[in-house]
């Protein structure tokens, strides 16, 4: 007699449902965002869609602030009531998340061949803290805690971090035009496109551009993807260092998947590691990348029901 959870994953642009029964996830349906005025109608399409099962719980990340009961998303207007969704739901318990925070639950349920290896070969550790760095259209953070928790944080909104008087000199160009560099100002898509911009002093270029210029070995791009990977690296290790990750730090969104093995080739690691009297305790935590892209729902449909 297994019970069904329904899981969503809802962004700016996708939203995706899935039915988890027993922690087994099904095949996602993906519904574009734009197509529905508001959270319900899109909701109501889903479990239509699914044959409306009987539900034991619904469990629903959202790309923006959770406030309580309530999350409204970052980059369009629908919003989420806990208490309204139950109601359409026949009552049973709605818990809202984080997307990021969502993703960050799937990390110790993650198998071998759901991330590749950044760096040396070293075993995740679930018994410890795992940070996860979501590169995409910002930049999410959060962290695994072995209790069962994931942290929802705004650390994309932390300062960047410089460890050369090159990266000094491109921070001051940035916040000259932007004012506060935060750690999103450069590591999401428009970041790329952003480090592209003061590094060459060119016109705008999308991010997919860019890495498909570094790809084909031009330069100017490849300079700046480079940069781009060092960085990250130097961000994740101050956040392993934050968060006491020492189980693992992961990358993940859709960003860095384009690049997976420049960024692999790249000088992520070495900065990763580069924190001085700590470097040697870094140099044990692995790093990995994630290439499945179905996280969010993985985490939520690995939530015990309460």
């Amino acid at each position: 007699d297994g019970q069904t959870i329904l899981v969503a994953d809802i962004g700016g642009t996708n939203a995706r449902f899935a039915l988890s029964a027993d922690g087994v996830l099904a095949s996602p349906i993906t519904l574009p965002v734009s197509d529905y005025p508001r959270s319900g109608t899109a909701l109501a399409a889903a479990m239509e869609n699914f044959g409306r099962p009987d539900l034991a719980a619904a469990h629903l990340a959202v790309a923006g602030p959770i406030r309580g009961e309530e999350a409204k998303l970052t980059n369009g207007n629908w919003v989420f009531r806990a208490a309204e969704i139950s109601e359409h739901l026949g009552g049973v318990p709605v818990r809202l998340f984080n997307d990021v925070q969502a993703a960050a639950l799937a990390l110790p349920h993650l198998a071998p061949p759901d991330s590749m290896t950044l760096g040396p070969e070293r075993s995740v550790d679930k018994t410890l803290p795992l940070a996860l760095l979501s590169v995409g259209t910002g930049l999410g953070i959060s962290c695994y805690l072995p209790n069962g928790t994931a942290l929802a944080t705004e650390a994309g909104h932390a300062s960047l971090p410089a460890t050369t008087p090159d990266e000094w000199a491109l921070i001051a160009k940035l916040q000259a035009q932007f004012g506060h560099v935060s750690c999103e100002r450069l590591l999401s898509g428009a970041g790329l496109s952003n480090l592209h911009q003061v590094m060459t002093g060119t016109d705008r270029r999308e991010p997919n551009e860019i890495v498909e210029l570094a790809l084909a070995d031009k330069e100017p791009e490849k300079n700046a993807l480079s940069q781009f990977c060092s960085f990250l690296g130097a961000t994740a290790g101050d956040l392993a260092l934050i968060y006491g990750a020492w189980g693992g730090v992961f990358i993940g969104g859709g960003v860095p998947v384009r690049f997976a093995e420049f960024l692999k080739e790249s000088e992520f690691r070495e900065r990763f590691e580069a924190k001085g009297r700590f470097g040697e305790i870094l140099s044990e935590v692995p790093t990995r990348l994630i290439t499945r892209t179905d996280i969010g729902l993985l985490g939520l449909a690995s939530l015990d029901l309460e």
